[in-house]
């Protein structure tokens, strides 16, 4: 097993930054998800730990060795790509074993080492097949075992999933986080689906325009985001988010957005701030109670076991109602019934107006 580890790496463009001062450890036989929306860096980054792109500044190890002068067949990274990068004209065994081929192994070792990587991840049926010939959730199996069979230091893997319907793509991160255990190697894995982030990774990696801004496991990342963009970016359903203030009002101090209170640490300064909270932390009930808003059910997502309902809470003194999206398990709601909205205030996130995460600003007990 190998770590992997980036010291204040920038990756320049011309005028453009991709990459801007990430320094990032892998530890060994971690599964890393690097996450974040298109041209964030992510795969800029995976390249640079690959070699194929050459950083502007600052270093790259792989384990204790310092690569920055390596050639990317030389760092001993097996990397899958999106699109898989098969040769269609090749059948499935010759893709597995191209790259033995090429450093000369011997053929009965290389027969062997396809079979046994073949058996491993179920498609020794599929060997005198071409890729043409496969499903998508194949092909991905193809292009894993053409990395695993050259018993790589580590595995980068850029989007591997994102080509496969939402059925197969399900069952493929069952499969990847089998083998990741199967092996013990360490994988380093780029999306920008948080669901495949959070259900893959040991630790997830966040990154916007270039930067690195919360590298934690998923628990934390998501409990805890270290500002805004972090928490409306990871979670699903997303956070839902309210621009309020920080009022006294006698002896309670709260957050207030129209009519929506949520009480806050006493002596809490007064002055503009984001409420954060997921929708699993909002309750939509049928009578009222202690700290509950009046509202009516404006729309329904049904999903399964959960259904996404929008409420809508009227406004004060003129003012627009509030909409919120909720997380509950009845089918008994349907659009404009009346219900009662609560907020549980002790989970709430709290963003300061540069929407840094304030953690310090949630009551001990809140009644909302």
């Amino acid at each position: 097993m190998t770590g992997i580890r980036l010291e204040h790496v920038t990756k320049r463009f011309k005028s453009d930054v991709a990459v801007d001062d990430v320094s990032l450890e892998v530890k060994d036989g971690e599964f890393m998800v690097i996450l974040g929306p298109s041209g964030c860096g992510k795969t800029t980054s995976l390249r640079m730990i690959a070699g194929l792109e050459v950083q502007t500044s600052g270093h790259v190890y792989i384990g204790d060795m310092l690569v920055d002068d390596y050639e990317p067949r030389e760092r001993n990274i097996a990397m899958v790509f999106q699109s898989y990068a098969l040769y269609p004209h090749m059948r499935v065994a010759e893709n597995i074993g191209f790259g033995l081929k090429v450093r000369h192994t011997p053929k009965a070792e290389i027969r062997e080492r396809v079979w046994n990587v073949a058996v491993q991840l179920g498609i020794e049926t599929t060997l005198n097949k071409r890729p043409s010939e496969l499903s998508g959730g194949q092909r991905q199996r193809v292009a894993l075992a053409r990395a695993i069979v050259r018993k790589p230091e580590a595995f980068l893997l850029d989007e591997p999933l994102s080509n496969l319907d939402a059925k197969v793509r399900t069952n493929a991160r069952i499969e990847l986080k089998r083998i990741h255990r199967q092996l013990g190697e360490t994988f380093v894995f780029v999306t920008h689906d948080q669901v495949e982030a959070m259900t893959l990774a040991d630790r997830i990696a966040v990154m916007d325009r270039g930067h690195l801004l919360q590298c934690g496991t998923p628990h934390d990342v998501l409990t805890h985001p270290v500002n805004r963009f972090v928490g409306t970016f990871v979670g699903s359903p997303e956070l839902v988010v309210l621009d309020g203030a920080i009022e006294t009002r006698g002896s309670e101090t709260a957050y207030v957005h129209g009519p929506i209170r949520v009480p806050v640490r006493a002596g809490a300064p007064a002055g503009p701030m984001t409420l954060g909270v997921r929708p699993w932390d909002i309750s939509v009930e049928r009578s009222p109670g202690e700290g509950r808003l009046a509202a009516t059910v404006a729309g329904l997502e049904r999903t399964g076991s959960h259904d996404q309902v929008f409420v809508e809470i009227p406004g004060v003194a003129g003012g627009a109602p509030v909409t919120l999206r909720a997380l509950v398990r009845s089918y008994d709601f349907n659009i404009g019934d009346p219900v009662w909205v609560g907020i549980d205030g002790t989970r709430a996130l709290f963003f300061d107006p540069e929407g840094a995460l304030n953690d310090s600003l949630a009551a001990p007990s809140a009644g909302h």
